[in-house]
């Protein structure tokens, strides 16, 4: 003892040293053989003390050592939790393995496993035995399960410490309260032969086995059922059968025609005496197998007859035939003296009727189908039957004689009971019950209910689906839903790439690593390839890549017209968005794609070729054809057409080609409709218009006729007032209505239109735009399906002007009248003016408080002009006028008004309102860091003496230009304060 107490604190030592720095035992060769010897003799003493651990531990069962692992406290885990049990542990031990498990442990095991099950049984994780019995929740007991809730027990862990007495002899178990099977009883009891005569002492747990094969030797002696011999067999167990004795002399059998030497003795069958025609009597013993042929007492007809007891004699029974025993036809159904055939004798033919016979024919299902007959009906059985087959789809015509059901050769396809396979069997008896099932709606927690499904279709086959966590296969019976989840586990740790982010073991299949918070191993490990420092992310699996650097860098782009484009440093491909507009070798246009390298243009022209036709004014519409000449063909550009008057309007094909002139040179003839518009030009001379040639100048005319008429029917429109009123608010849809009436006024092959279901203002409209085309109109079909039709009259016509002409002259015309009225309101009105004196000091708003914008943490690259390019188009728009930026150091950029010291609190309102926005720039187009408001005169008083020159040339030169341009922007200033205020 003393040594290993030594050679524990040398263990100690070496320990606190090797904690020091193991650089040391490798500099320093007499630590390294110390540690050697203490290594070694500790070696030796835990040897020879495992040794002897490990042979007193051999020899003891595994279910012992599992209460020693137990007692000991660090060496026995559970399965499930994987935690290691002690003595203070609620535990539960499986019955037929007697693994030990935490008892919480094995009830949640237990509920988990029978819920997913579809039969609700659950296997022990160690051994696999299906139980479908659940712990208990808070119900654990000690091993023998007298007591609940056992008091924590050191020495002997989970047991109460009184007798087992479970059931497993008539004794019971008489082991202290235990864990594993039950041992073997020996005390001695009294056991008795077979036959129940002698007795001996034999141990407890042998006396089943040696129940069944004591015997004593000694015969039976007991009567057997004949009443006349004894049991001559050995001690034996059960009844002692039938009499195996052979009985000798002369025997009959009950008709007395034949005779045995010997018989046996259980074959002896008594019925009573039996008498023959001559008087002797008899008593037989067997049947013999002879038929006998008895006439009656008539001596014409006769009867077979087997051989019983006592035999019928000659003569002695009455004949059936005989006319006083036969009162009817052979059928039954009609009496002999209907017949009108008298019999006098039994060997007169017996009359028969013309009913069926209808008897019960030997089949037991039909009737005879003959007339009335004499002698035996129809046999065998020669009837059919419609017969539906096994599956009730089709019905067969069977003889009575075929015994099994007639089959289809109709394929069943009703679903299995797992909801995925069909039944491939042909005229299936289920398939009716199959088709009721399938129209049933059943609940949820049903559809794993296997005794509402018909016994054909229970699908027996295996599911072997990949279960959720894609490497194992389900090993139930296919079954209907989504496959349990799988329950395999892995004893090794579930640990992220970085080690800080850990699922313990066990791990159970398919369990997926949370994302995890902390940074990844690589942003540690300096700069990447390209000389940045790796873009901070979060910790992920080695499949994924890391991101790809997102640094802000200046590369040329592909076409290489601009050698500063700011983009991200992974980025290989970068284009400046221009088209490259190089010709191209094979035509006369340029390149269209967009930036890319060189040499790399588009090798097919898709534009169209627009070189100058020849003999119009327009261009070629095909597609580029290269250096061939332009195909000779008519010109398909539509032109406009009009008349000489100008108010007919119509579009024609072009039309021209190298030998034939345009048809724009044509006019429109004009026709009844430029008659009426003459009409209306003399109407409007009246008013003192003169005649103009252009219709444009014609509306211009009526727009200054509209200011002097003095109602709306002067106006001389066609269109009514609620018309123009209602097109005002509804332009667009309108004009739609619009567009179809005049394709119908332009169609000559259509009628009439009708237009789809709308609301009562929307058809109210069409009424009153078809006055003015001068078409029927009328309202159909009942709500909320009404809808207006319009039908073309003989008159018919489209309007001189359109809605969208008439309506500037309506507005004009309100307008005027309603200037008219307000002037007319002036009149009648009278006006007060106030003469109020303000203070100066109220005229004059507050000075702000900060005066400019700071930019932080500019990026490298970024120079003085890009600011301005990127801020200048906001600050144009606001009261910061003509802005002064001034650079404070490498990283640092303020930018103010001119005229800072005199700045209002309108302008700080503009500022507060842009840094957010600004804010937001500076970080999108990797510019800088943040913007903020600041006071200007800190920053500029702050800075050295060169940075004061250099400040105060920038003020001069922006002073300078200030004062060249003030002339001309100052009302532009003025409008620009006025529209920010």
């Amino acid at each position: 003892m003393k040594n290993l107490i030594e050679s524990c604190s040398s263990h100690l030592i070496v320990r606190d040293t090797l904690m020091s720095g193991v650089a040391e035992v490798e500099d320093n060769p007499q630590l390294e053989d110390a540690l050697n010897t203490v290594v070694s003799s500790s070696a030796e003493e835990f040897d020879t003390s495992s040794e002897a651990e490990t042979s007193d531990e051999d020899d003891i069962p595994y279910y012992e050592q599992a209460v020693v692992d137990i007692r000991k406290g660090d060496r026995y885990q559970c399965m499930i939790c994987t935690v290691e049990m002690d003595y203070t542990c609620n535990m539960y031990a499986c019955p037929h393995c007697y693994r030990v498990f935490d008892y919480e442990c094995i009830r949640e095991w237990a509920l988990k496993s029978t819920h997913k099950s579809p039969d609700n049984v659950w296997k022990c994780p160690n051994c696999y035995h299906p139980s479908k019995q659940v712990p208990a929740k808070n119900k654990y007991t000690c091993w023998c399960g007298k007591n609940m809730h056992p008091e924590p027990n050191p020495l002997e862990p989970n047991s109460c410490g009184q007798t087992c007495d479970a059931p497993t002899c008539v004794h019971g178990c008489s082991k202290t309260c235990h864990l594993g099977p039950h041992p073997q009883c020996m005390r001695i009891i009294k056991i008795k032969c077979l036959c129940g005569r002698h007795s001996r002492e034999v141990l407890c747990f042998e006396s089943k086995k040696e129940q069944k094969f004591f015997q004593c030797g000694e015969p039976c002696g007991l009567t057997l059922p004949c009443c006349v011999h004894k049991c001559k067999r050995k001690c034996h167990k059960g009844p002692c059968g039938k009499c195996p004795e052979v009985l000798n002399g002369s025997i009959k059998c009950y008709c007395g025609e034949q005779r045995k030497d010997k018989i046996l003795c259980k074959d002896v069958v008594i019925q009573g005496r039996s008498v023959n025609k001559k008087g002797e009597k008899w008593i037989g013993a067997f049947a013999c197998s002879k038929i006998r042929s008895v006439t009656y007492s008539c001596g014409n007809h006769a009867f077979t007859e087997d051989c019983k007891a006592p035999p019928s004699l000659p003569k002695r029974v009455q004949c059936p035939f005989a006319p006083k025993m036969l009162k009817t036809c052979p059928c039954g159904k009609s009496p002999l003296k209907a017949l009108d055939k008298v019999r006098t004798r039994c060997t007169d033919p017996i009359p028969t009727c013309d009913s069926i016979c209808g008897k019960r024919l030997q089949c037991g299902k039909h009737e005879c189908p003959f007339t009335c007959h004499t002698g035996p009906c129809m046999d065998p059985c020669l009837v059919s039957d419609k017969v539906q087959c096994s599956c009730h789809a089709r019905s067969f015509m069977v003889p009575c004689q075929f015994e099994t059901e007639p089959h289809c050769n109709t394929k069943c396809e009703s679903l299995m009971s797992c909801r995925r396979h069909r039944c491939v069997e042909r005229c299936c008896s289920g398939r009716s019950l199959a088709q009721r099932r399938e129209k049933t709606i059943f609940l949820a927690r049903d559809r794993l209910d296997e005794s509402l499904v018909e016994a054909e279709h229970i699908c027996l086959k295996q599911c072997n689906l990949k279960l959720a966590c894609g490497r194992h296969y389900c090993q139930n019976k296919c079954h209907p839903g989504s496959c349990p989840p799988c329950l395999e586990s892995d004893s090794n740790d579930l640990v992220c790439p970085c080690g800080r982010t850990v699922v313990p073991a066990p791990v159970r299949c398919g369990t997926k690593l949370p994302s995890c918070p902390y940074p990844c191993v690589k942003t540690l490990q300096g700069p990447l390839d390209c000389g940045h420092p790796p873009m901070p992310h979060k910790c992920h699996s080695s499949e994924v890549q890391c991101p790809s650097c997102t640094a802000p860098v200046f590369k040329t782009c592909n076409c290489g017209k601009n050698e500063k484009v700011r983009t991200v440093c992974f980025q290989k491909n970068v284009s400046c968005g221009k088209i490259c507009k190089l010709p191209l070798k094979f035509c006369h246009h340029g390149c269209q794609r967009a930036c890319h390298e060189v040499g790399k243009c588009q090798t097919t022209c898709n534009q169209k070729c627009a070189l100058q036709r020849s003999n119009c004014s327009h261009t070629c519409q095909w597609k580029c054809h290269g250096s061939n000449h332009c195909p000779d063909t008519p010109c398909k550009i539509r032109v406009l057409l009009k008349c000489e008057c100008g108010r007919l309007e119509s579009y024609a094909q072009c039309g021209a080609t190298n030998e034939k002139s345009s048809i724009e040179l044509s006019q429109l003839p004009c026709n009844e409709e430029c008659e009426v518009l003459k009409r209306h030009r003399t109407l409007m001379e009246a008013f003192g218009i003169r005649d103009e040639s252009s219709k444009l100048r014609q509306i211009n005319e009526i727009q200054n006729l509209a200011e002097k008429v003095a109602t709306f029917e002067e106006l001389l429109l066609p269109f009514t007032e609620a018309t123009l009123s209602i097109y005002a608010r509804q332009t667009t849809w309108c004009s739609q209505i619009a567009s179809f009436l005049d394709r119908l006024m332009d169609e000559n092959n259509r009628q009439s239109l009708h237009f789809k279901p709308m609301r009562a203002p929307q058809r109210n409209f069409i009424h009153e735009i078809a006055k003015a085309y001068n078409l029927y109109s009328e309202s159909q079909d009942m709500e909320p399906k009404r809808s207006v039709f319009v039908k073309k009259n003989v008159d018919s016509r489209r309007p001189l002007i359109s809605l969208e002409e008439a309506l500037p002259l309506y507005q004009s015309f309100k307008q005027f009248q309603k200037e008219k009225k307000a002037q007319d309101l002036e009149k009648s009105k009278t006006h007060r003016i106030l003469n109020v004196t303000v203070e100066e000091s109220q005229m004059k708003p507050a000075k702000a408080t900060y005066n400019g914008l700071i930019i932080r943490g500019i990026l490298d690259g970024v120079t003085e002009d890009d600011i301005k390019d990127c801020f200048g188009q906001y600050l144009k728009y606001t009261l910061l006028s003509n802005p002064v930026y001034s650079t404070l150091s490498s990283s640092e950029l303020i930018i103010y008004p001119h005229d800072y010291h005199s700045v209002t609190v309108n302008v700080e309102n503009d500022l507060r309102q842009l840094v957010g926005h600004f804010d937001h720039i500076v970080r999108d187009k990797f510019i800088g860091e943040s913007v903020a408001v600041c006071q200007v005169e800190k920053y500029l008083e702050g800075m050295n003496s060169d940075g004061k020159e250099e400040y105060s040339h920038k003020r001069d030169v922006s002073s300078l230009q200030l004062s060249e341009v003030k002339a001309d922007t100052k009302g532009t200033l003025k409008d620009a304060d006025a529209d920010a205020s």
